[in-house]
């Protein structure tokens, strides 16, 4: 009885035993022509994070995603990277999730928000979708919107400008110093969130505004 449990359990993604496990999502277009805009910010951050704590990723056989595993105080994480379009996230998330068992309550997404002011921060769950397409997508496919969102704010875009036109841009120049800062801000951010929520989700509310000129 015992062995034919162990096989059950090998065989059945539905039944792995790792569901304390955290999952980190940053939204993005994959296609180079999209590099470094504000669409991108929440892989630029995840990126980030992934260099702070030497960790390596690498495409899925599904093809759906990059992936990245790593150990921090005795918790299992995964990193991932949807190399879908922005707007179709959601599969990567379902590619994942076939064979990865992770409650909503442990996944962390990280995104642009054009509705949050430029430098912004907000921590979150159970939020709509406020628009973006690519939690849209999350939504549709988990059902649910009961999971972490870090929301990065971008700007909001000039009134002569197309939103979707102005995140599919590049940050001004005069932005590109407080990207730096704000990026280094939210892998920290990521970091607290991993072990006190309560605390990462206060200094996410708390991350200064910079004036921009």
């Amino acid at each position: 009885m015992v062995n034919l449990l162990k096989k059950l359990l090998r065989k059945s993604p539905q039944m792995n035993l790792e569901n304390n496990k955290t999952l980190l999502v940053g939204l993005w277009n994959p296609q180079s022509k999209y590099l470094k805009t504000r669409h991108n910010i929440g892989a630029d951050i995840l990126e980030k994070f992934c260099i702070k704590n030497s960790i390596n990723v690498k495409l899925d056989k599904s093809g759906s995603f990059k992936i990245g595993q790593v150990s921090i105080d005795n918790s299992d994480i995964d990193i991932i990277f949807p190399m879908v379009s922005m707007n179709n996230s959601g599969e990567a998330l379902k590619a994942y999730l076939k064979y990865n068992n992770v409650e909503a309550s442990n996944i962390l997404v990280i995104h642009d928000d054009i509705d949050l002011g430029f430098g912004r921060l907000r921590l979150k769950s159970g939020s709509s979708d406020g628009g973006h397409n690519g939690i849209k997508s999350i939504n549709s496919y988990l059902q649910s919107n009961e999971y972490f969102r870090l929301k990065v704010g971008v700007g909001r875009p000039p009134k002569e400008v197309n939103p979707a036109d102005f995140v599919l841009s590049r940050f001004y120049n005069n932005e590109e110093e407080e990207v730096e800062f704000l990026i280094e801000d939210s892998v920290d951010i990521i970091g607290t969130f991993l072990n006190d929520r309560e605390s990462a989700v206060k200094a996410a509310s708390e991350r200064r505004i910079i004036d921009v000129i």
